[in-house]
């Protein structure tokens, strides 16, 4: 395998882990579906050893909140302080 080759499999790699679905995966990078499915189990595999099978689109609540800054601290509430 040539370096070009490689690439392009990294390239897939990281497609791969990016949830794009493998078909569009093998059309924009001119690789066949069975080449690719050994890649997709090892990643697969990796994100339930990792994640436990929790899937970001399994989140039902917001992760992020609006009013919160960089250390927790919510602006619209009174601290205790200022009391």
């Amino acid at each position: 395998m040539n370096n070009t080759d490689k690439a392009t499999m990294d390239a897939a790699r990281r497609m791969l882990q990016g949830k794009i679905d493998i078909n569009e995966v093998s059309m924009m990078m001119g690789i066949p579906v069975e080449k690719l499915q050994p890649i997709k189990d090892e990643v697969d595999e990796q994100v339930r050893k990792v994640y436990g099978n929790l899937d970001s689109y399994d989140f039902n609540e917001p992760v992020l909140f609006e009013n919160f800054d960089d250390v927790g601290n919510d602006e619209d509430m009174i601290s205790e302080d200022e009391d």
